[in-house]
């Protein structure tokens, strides 16, 4: 089962149940899909779909930064419950410790000594290849330590 028809699925369910924060959530992301499916004139991948969660979850992490700086806990609760019900449909991606050695491993397979000069090398690599599964801002954060 393809992840547009999880997605579907659940939304289909969520409209039974009743449950208003979840099926409000997947219809704003069913929504964009078919808005990107629009814009690309094409089906969307799997790929294509997490990026576009991906997305949502960035900005519902920037509202719940805004909402604790207003001291808004009932709204915090409720970003942060629209965040965990999107985190169920992304991949689980590599802890910290996986992330350095895979990082590494790069490293030496393709003979990289200036990561200064080679960063670009390496981040191409590492999301051509493991773009679902590494974090991008963890693998900045693993470099910019291995370069001080």
């Amino acid at each position: 089962m393809s992840l547009l028809e999880r997605l579907t699925n659940d939304y289909k369910e969520a409209m039974r149940e009743k449950n208003e924060t979840k099926k409000t959530v997947l219809n704003l992301i069913l929504s964009k899909i078919k808005n990107k499916k629009i814009e690309l004139q094409k089906d969307l991948e799997d790929a294509d779909i997490i990026s576009i969660i991906k997305k949502e979850v960035k900005e519902i992490l920037e509202t719940i930064g805004f909402m604790e700086k207003a001291n808004k806990v009932d709204d915090v609760a409720i970003e942060q419950q629209k965040k965990h019900l999107l985190d169920f449909y992304l991949p689980a991606t590599m802890s910290k410790d996986q992330t350095l050695e895979l990082v590494q491993k790069l490293i030496s397979e393709h003979n990289i000594t200036d990561l200064r000069t080679q960063r670009g090398l390496l981040m191409k690599e590492l999301m051509a290849n493991y773009k679902g599964e590494v974090d991008g801002g963890l693998v900045n954060e693993i470099i910019n330590e291995m370069i001080q």
